[in-house]
C-alpha cells in the first residue's frame, strides 16, 4: 500500500466510513507533494483544534476539496481536513474534521 492509500485508508477508518469525494480527491493529488502523514490514534479534531491551529503558521485547511483561506469560509457542518506542518521536517499532519450526525 503507497503512502496516498494508507492515509486515506486511516482517515476513512477513523470515520467508519469513506471521506467525501473532493476532499478524498485533494489527498490523491497532495499527499506526495506535501509529504503528507496521519497518525493512526490521533487523526480526528473538532471546531477547537481548528481554531486553536489555525493561526499557527503552516496550517492548512481543506474543505470540499478547497484550501479555505480566511476563518469565516468555514463551514461547521461539513467535513474538512486539518493539515499541520510536522515538527521541522518539510511534511504535514492530516487530521480529519467530520461534523456530528
Amino acid at each position: 500500500m503507497n503512502q496516498t492509500s494508507w492515509v486515506i485508508q486511516v482517515l476513512d477508518d477513523s470515520l467508519g466510513r469513506s471521506i467525501e469525494y473532493p476532499n478524498r480527491f485533494w489527498l490523491r493529488q497532495n499527499v506526495e507533494k506535501l509529504h503528507i502523514r496521519v497518525c493512526v490514534e490521533n487523526c480526528v479534531v473538532n471546531t477547537f483544534d481548528i481554531a486553536e491551529k489555525w493561526a499557527e503558521e503552516g496550517t492548512i485547511l481543506i474543505q470540499e476539496g478547497k484550501n479555505v483561506q480566511f476563518k469565516d469560509d468555514f463551514h461547521p457542518g461539513k467535513e474538512a481536513l486539518l493539515l499541520v506542518k510536522y515538527e521541522s521536517e518539510d511534511a504535514y499532519l492530516v487530521f480529519l474534521y467530520s461534523p456530528k450526525e
